[in-house]
C-alpha cells in the first residue's frame, strides 16, 4: 500500500489525499502540538479521501475523532470540503477566514443552479464575450458541485485574519493573509520552526488559478496575488509545505518566478490587442488554445484572462471600452 503520511519536520506530517480531478492529490498537514492535534486543510468529502485520512492518522496512533483543531487555508473543495464531516466526528475547533466561510456558503447555493439561472452571471458572461447561449448548462460547473463531496463548515468556530496567532498546545501558527487565488486565502507560518504551510499560494510546479468571477467584478485579484507573493518574502522560511507537489526550501525564488510568469502572460495578452480591442474570451481563446476543451476549462481561462486585463487597466497599461454590449480591452 502506498504511503499516505510522511513526517516532514519533527511532529509535522504531510498526508496525501486523493482527488478525482487534476491535480490528483492534495497534501494536508497534521501537526502534533503535544497535547493537541491540528489538521491544516481537509481534502474533499469523498469516501476515498476520508478513508485515506483515517488510515494516515492511524499511522501516528490517533483517529479523526482525536483532532482538536482544523485550520483551513481557503474554502475550495480540496481544502475545506470535508470540514463538516471532520468537525462532526471530532468536534475540532474550525478556523477559516470570514471571506472564505461566506464563499463556502455561496458555493453550496450555486451548486443548486447554473450560470444560466442567474441573470447577473449571464450578463457577466455576455459582457466578456463568452458564448453562454450556445452552451449547455451541465458543462458549466465542475462535476462535484451540488454533491455531498463538498460538505464545508459554513459557521466556523473562529474567523482568522492577517497577523492572528493561533495557539494550539505548544505550537503557534501565525496567519498571513494572502489574497489572490481566493479572497481570504491564508498561509500559516510557524516562526520557531521556520516552516510555512502554503496552501495554493506557493506551489512548486504549477501556478494557481487567479480569476475574476461574476460576483467579483471591480476587484483586482491578480494584483492582490502578486502583492501577496511579495508579502511572504518578508518571512524567514526553511521549509515550504504546499498543497500540491513536493515540499521545498526557497520560497523567495518561487514567489519571484510566479510574479515573472504572470507579468509575461499579461504582456502576451496585451500584444494580441494592439491592432484591435478584444474581449477577454477572444484573447483567452488565443492564449490558452481554441481546441476542444471542457467548457469549465474554457470558462476558467476566460476568467484568468480577465484578471490579467483588469490588472493592466489598474496599472495603466491597458484600457477597457464598450463595443455594443461587450467589454473590450486594448493595450496603451
Amino acid at each position: 500500500m502506498a504511503t499516505k503520511i510522511v513526517e516532514v519536520h519533527p511532529g509535522i506530517y504531510e498526508i496525501f489525499l486523493p482527488l478525482p480531478m487534476r491535480p490528483t492529490i492534495i497534501n494536508v498537514y497534521l501537526l502534533d502540538c503535544h497535547g493537541a492535534w491540528t489538521l491544516v486543510d481537509t481534502g474533499m468529502n469523498s469516501p476515498e479521501s476520508i478513508t485515506a485520512l483515517e488510515e494516515a492518522v492511524a499511522e501516528v496512533g490517533i483517529k479523526i475523532e482525536d483532532l482538536d483543531a482544523v485550520v483551513a487555508t481557503h474554502h475550495h473543495i480540496d481544502h475545506f470540503g470535508a470540514s463538516g464531516e471532520i468537525r462532526r466526528r471530532s468536534h475540532a475547533t474550525t478556523h477559516i477566514h470570514r471571506l472564505e466561510a461566506e464563499r463556502a456558503g455561496r458555493m453550496i447555493e450555486f451548486g443548486k443552479m447554473s450560470p444560466h439561472d442567474r441573470p447577473e452571471s449571464r450578463a457577466f458572461f455576455v459582457r466578456h464575450g463568452f458564448p453562454i447561449d450556445q452552451l449547455a448548462p451541465i458543462g458549466m460547473r465542475p462535476a462535484w458541485m451540488g454533491t455531498s463531496m463538498y460538505g464545508p463548515v459554513t459557521q466556523p468556530d473562529r474567523f482568522i485574519d492577517d497577523r492572528d496567532v493561533i495557539k494550539i498546545g505548544d505550537r503557534e501558527l501565525e496567519v498571513i493573509w494572502t489574497p489572490g487565488h481566493s479572497p481570504g486565502h491564508n498561509v500559516l507560518y510557524l516562526r520557531k520552526e521556520k516552516v510555512m504551510i502554503a496552501g495554493d499560494h506557493l506551489l512548486p510546479k504549477i501556478t494557481p488559478h487567479v480569476g475574476i468571477y461574476p460576483d467579483a467584478e471591480g476587484t483586482n485579484p491578480l494584483g492582490d496575488f502578486l502583492n501577496s507573493q511579495l508579502k511572504v518574502q518578508n518571512f524567514e522560511v526553511d521549509l515550504v509545505l504546499p498543497a500540491h507537489g513536493g515540499v521545498y526550501h526557497d520560497h523567495r525564488h518561487r514567489a519571484n518566478q510566479l510574479i515573472e510568469h504572470h507579468r509575461y502572460r499579461e504582456a502576451e495578452m496585451l500584444d494580441l490587442t494592439r491592432k484591435a480591442p478584444q474581449t477577454a474570451f477572444e484573447i483567452a481563446q488565443q492564449v490558452f488554445g481554441g481546441e476542444e476543451r471542457p467548457i469549465f476549462h474554457v470558462m476558467a481561462a476566460t476568467f484568468e484572462t480577465l484578471a490579467h486585463l483588469e490588472l493592466a487597466c489598474f496599472e495603466g497599461r491597458a484600457r477597457r471600452s464598450e463595443r455594443g454590449e461587450r467589454t473590450v480591452f486594448q493595450a496603451l
